[in-house]
């Protein structure tokens, strides 16, 4: 014969490692996603003298504005 507990028994307990740590990190995630779109659309206003500032050509401005926004 199996023993089975009432699920309240449960409802106090901890949860496990791995289930804390889900939510800080999609939320971290999708913050840094959404700051790495905003600084590329940001980097594609740029006209050559602030290019120029910044340290970036043309050509890389535009390879760094063609990638999505997950991929850092």
């Amino acid at each position: 014969m199996l023993l089975q507990a009432h699920p309240s028994v449960f409802r106090d307990l901890p949860a496990p490692p791995r289930q804390r740590r889900f939510w800080p990190v999609l939320v971290a995630t999708l913050a840094l996603w959404r700051a790495c779109r905003r600084t590329r659309r940001h980097l594609s206003t740029l006209n050559d003298r602030e290019l120029a500032d910044v340290g970036l050509s043309r050509t890389q401005q535009r390879v760094e504005c063609a990638k999505p926004f997950w991929q850092a």
